[in-house]
């Protein structure tokens, strides 16, 4: 079984991005999303600095240092704890890899790296609710449901 390591995302990343993007989208929603504007999005995301940051798997002892799996971090302020909530967002893991702990490796980088910050509270995340196998994942991993319902508005 390959071991893997997880690094931050670089802009050699961002088409690994993109169709990890558009991958979560067909299979967790049935939609097919724009690459040119994905493409914009995480460009512009990479460029955010602490607002957004993308970790990449890799699968160790690969030249070409592929990403396989990503996560991303994007940040909210809480004034109730007087701090940052992380949330995690597009995460995907490839098909080829999955079932093999990935999440767990890049979650537990991303936690190692919140925890470098006093003022990271919390990590959250959201999740379709037809999507058990994730759910369960999550779950699994130490997430538990804080009975919130997200709604969003669209302009």
């Amino acid at each position: 079984m390959p071991t893997y390591s997880v690094r931050q995302a670089t802009e050699e990343d961002i088409p690994a991005l993109v169709d990890f993007n558009c991958g979560i989208a067909a299979e967790t929603e049935d939609k097919q999303l724009d690459r040119e504007l994905v493409t914009r999005g995480v460009t512009r995301a990479l460029q955010q600095g602490e607002e957004a940051v993308y970790f990449v798997a890799v699968t160790k002892g690969d030249e070409a240092n592929a990403a396989i799996a990503s996560l991303m971090l994007t940040r909210e302020w809480s004034d109730w704890r007087d701090g940052w909530m992380a949330w995690i967002q597009s995460v995907y893991v490839d098909q080829h890899h999955r079932g093999n702990g990935i999440f767990t490796l890049l979650l537990q980088h991303a936690t190692e790296e919140l925890k470098k910050n006093p003022d990271v509270r919390g990590l959250r995340l959201y999740v379709e609710n037809d999507n058990t196998r994730a759910q369960s994942v999550y779950h699994n991993n130490g997430f538990i449901d804080p009975h919130y319902k997200v709604l969003e508005k669209m302009f």
